[in-house]
């Protein structure tokens, strides 16, 4: 495993915690980050959707690949981080939560690929490098027609064999995820989201 520095980064003003579901760091809590906008996935959908997972992949998250496109609080990238992935990517535009989700890392004195930076852009940088994933999560903002603009840049992120999970407003439309070569596999809804795991075919 490989080792950060111990410097902690300085802490950002924060509004909550979310808790790791499984693996080495099961039950140990995250800061999430003062921020309008910022909206964790709850631990009963997140452990849900590790759940869905865990069945798809046999429990190993070890040599995976996972681009956690907006990750906010930092809750879908460290989960796969403690149940034992290491090629993570994890992408967000707002620095307070980059540096929370790093000072997360080196308390837990492992290494990952955070970016402070647009998640457009960094899509389609990754995707000049070359880079593919197995799973990729997209939980973005709501009502700002994120999951429009995504789709056609994460699909040259993706092999035959990639997974989606996609997490929206209740209501929000998601059909079109099947003209991007998506086809649904599992969904779940509460009374505020709209969550759905997917299965990359060919188109």
């Amino acid at each position: 495993m490989r080792k950060l520095n111990t410097s902690q980064p300085k802490p950002a003003r924060t509004t909550g915690q979310v808790r790791i579901i499984g693996g080495h760091w099961r039950r140990q809590k995250i800061d999430v980050p003062a921020h309008d906008g910022l909206r964790p996935s709850s631990d009963r959908v997140r452990e849900t959707v590790f759940n869905w997972m865990m069945h798809q992949w046999g429990g190993v998250f070890e040599g995976k690949a996972v681009l956690d496109a907006f990750a906010g609080s930092g809750a879908f990238g460290l989960e796969c981080i403690s149940r034992g992935a290491r090629d993570v990517v994890m992408i967000d535009n707002h620095r307070p939560a980059v540096t929370a989700i790093q000072s997360t890392l080196t308390r837990w004195q492992v290494a990952a690929d955070v970016r402070h930076a647009d998640i457009v852009s960094t899509c389609h940088d990754l995707s000049a490098a070359g880079r593919v994933f197995d799973w990729i999560v997209l939980d973005p903002p709501f009502e700002q027609g994120w999951l429009t603009q995504m789709m056609p840049v994460i699909n040259p992120l993706c092999h035959k064999g990639t997974w989606l999970y996609v997490e929206v407003e209740a209501g929000l439309d998601t059909e079109l995820l099947s003209t991007y070569g998506w086809e649904k596999v599992r969904e779940g809804k509460t009374q505020q989201v709209k969550f759905g795991l997917y299965r990359r075919r060919e188109v």
